[in-house]
Formats: C-alpha cells, structure tokens, sequence
C-alpha cells in the first residue's frame, strides 16, 4: 500500500489570503451570473466598480465556501502577530 503524502499546513500572508478567496469567489459569482452580468456591478460615485448590494450575500456565501476548501487543503492564514 503506497504511503500518504503528509505535508505541513502552508502559511499565507494574510494579503495573499484574501486576494486568493477574493478571486475564487468573484469568478465564482461572474460565472453563476453570466446571464444577469449587469446585476453584479455597480458603479459608485468614485468611477470603481462594486459588487451589487443584491450579489452581496451570494458573494459572502461563496466567501465563506471558498475559505473553508483552502483550510481544508492545508491553507492558512499566517497570524502576523505572534
């Protein structure tokens, strides 16, 4: 029987972290949605471009799936302060 590979869990900056659960999720979201793709963005008074107050929570949602396949796959979020 082959022997498991065990690794360490692989610390990532906290930067690193939300950029990569950031992406996942918005490609996520734009893919479920690209049939209402104006419904996701929104422009506020600054010309930047917002995810809609109605997308919010689908968006969070996957956030939060998005977080735990990284932590299930040894993913975490370096603690900077200790």
């Amino acid at each position: 029987m082959p022997k498991q590979l065990i690794l360490d869990d692989v610390k990532l900056h906290p930067h690193t972290w939300i950029s990569l659960y950031s992406e996942i999720a918005t490609m996520a979201l734009e893919y479920s949605s690209r049939y209402e793709f104006d419904n996701i963005w929104v422009e506020d008074e600054n010309g930047d471009l917002r995810i809609s107050e109605e997308k919010e929570d689908e968006f969070l949602y996957l956030v939060d799936k998005v977080e735990g396949i990284m932590t299930d796959n040894g993913l975490v979020k370096e603690d900077l302060y200790v």
